[in-house]
């Protein structure tokens, strides 16, 4: 093959037609990519070597346009080419074709199509084919729930090092999703997960730690780890760290270490951490009482579409007295958590709506949201349905019940 530094020597084979020449050339524009100029080279050299059938460079060239490098972003490209190596027999590109059919993303949602090509992945020894095949299993998308066929696809990704796959069957094994939990099988495969210094993988082998049996309790362990991770940047790691230091389980190196973890995860816009950064603003928790502030994190961690700040915020606009804070936007916010079902929210939006509270009366509108809180389980929310039944007028109960079927019934078929 080519010099690896003797960049004339490759560039005249690859002008003379070369394949071989083009895909080197490609490679190495693309590791070294500081510019935007180096991913356009390395997409036109693949464009050439792919043209001529290289079936590696066919991969790289549906990554470039799967991933906008040195391209406009094309995922109906990227399943093209894609679909050129897979029929070389490249594994790697059969496991991203099983990707996109699975997701729809380039391509029509088709899981048997997704299905065939992840098992000719996997045949060929694909560890990206082999974790999504567990979790089609494990979630029954199209084929009948299986978690014994989805622990062994996993398992077999899992030898190969393939770090998804490793963390996947660390929590089914530590949560009990297999039947049973396994915690000395949880820790193995996330530790292994962990060496690859993954941030996902120290985060979660850290909350095995911090939450496992006696003979598996480790809160050195998990605080080392959880640090690596939050360092590293990861959000979850640093609001995990953040509750960490404020529950006292693990000691906080310095004062005020909580709340700059709680802010950094925040700043990220982890929902859990504006959330909790919003009700320290209000209480003056570590931090000078804010209003506007708390206002403005809750608002951002409703935005997330976190269910509990959407609720708060909507309580917040609807009962403050304050001008500057109470609005109708309340309303959206109801709506918004009622939809996500969370039961005081389909309560509070029944009741403006049955009052004409922000928004027009809505009697029907109305009935639907209390059903759904009662049916939850909410028990005022069955009090004041009986109420509404003996309100509504015959027609107006009888449309409202249809659409309570019909909302029952796209529940069950989504």
């Amino acid at each position: 093959m080519f010099d690896e530094f003797n960049m004339e020597q490759m560039l005249a084979a690859a002008n003379g037609g070369d394949v071989d020449a083009q895909f080197a050339i490609a490679e190495r524009f693309r590791k070294r990519a500081a510019l935007d100029i180096d991913d356009q080279q390395a997409f036109t050299w693949y464009r050439r070597a792919a043209d001529a059938g290289h079936p590696e460079a066919q991969y790289r060239l549906a990554r470039c346009y799967a991933m906008g490098k040195g391209v406009v972003a094309d995922p109906e490209a990227a399943v093209t080419w894609y679909g050129e190596a897979a029929e070389h027999n490249h594994a790697e590109s059969m496991a991203r074709l099983g990707l996109c059919y699975q997701t729809g993303i380039g391509a029509e949602r088709d899981i048997d199509r997704a299905l065939t090509w992840y098992h000719a992945a996997a045949a060929n020894g694909n560890a990206l084919a082999k974790f999504s095949l567990g979790e089609i299993f494990a979630r029954g998308i199209g084929v009948v729930a299986d978690i014994d066929v989805a622990l062994q696809h996993w398992e077999d990704a899992a030898e190969q090092g393939f770090v998804r796959a490793q963390i996947r069957l660390a929590l089914v094994y530590v949560n009990g999703d297999a039947g049973y939990r396994d915690f000395e099988q949880g820790i193995y495969w996330c530790s292994e997960a962990a060496k690859s210094g993954d941030p996902e993988a120290q985060y979660n082998l850290a909350q095995i730690y911090v939450s496992a049996p006696p003979r598996f309790n480790d809160l050195d362990r998990a605080k080392e780890l959880m640090e690596k991770a939050a360092q590293s940047g990861f959000a979850a790691a640093q609001y995990a760290l953040s509750r960490l230091y404020a529950r006292e389980l693990i000691p906080e190196p310095s004062p005020g270490e909580s709340l700059r973890w709680l802010r950094q995860a925040a700043e990220q816009d982890y929902p859990q951490a504006t959330y909790r950064l919003a009700m320290a603003f209000e209480s003056g928790d570590g931090v000078t009482a804010d209003r506007d502030a708390a206002m403005s994190w809750l608002r951002r961690s409703a935005d997330t579409g976190y269910v509990k700040a959407q609720y708060d915020l909507a309580q917040r606009c609807m009962l403050f007295d304050d001008p500057k804070y109470a609005c109708d936007d309340g309303l959206q916010w109801y709506e918004s958590a009622a939809q996500q079902g969370h039961l005081r929210s389909q309560y509070a939006l029944a009741v403006c709506l049955a009052r004409a509270k922000g928004v027009q009366k809505d009697p029907a509108g109305a009935y639907y949201w209390m059903s759904l809180a009662a049916e939850g389980g909410l028990p005022k929310a069955q009090h004041r349905l009986d109420i509404l039944e003996d309100e509504i007028d015959p027609d107006t109960l009888r449309g409202a019940r249809q659409r309570l079927a019909k909302g029952r019934a796209h529940s069950s078929l989504s």
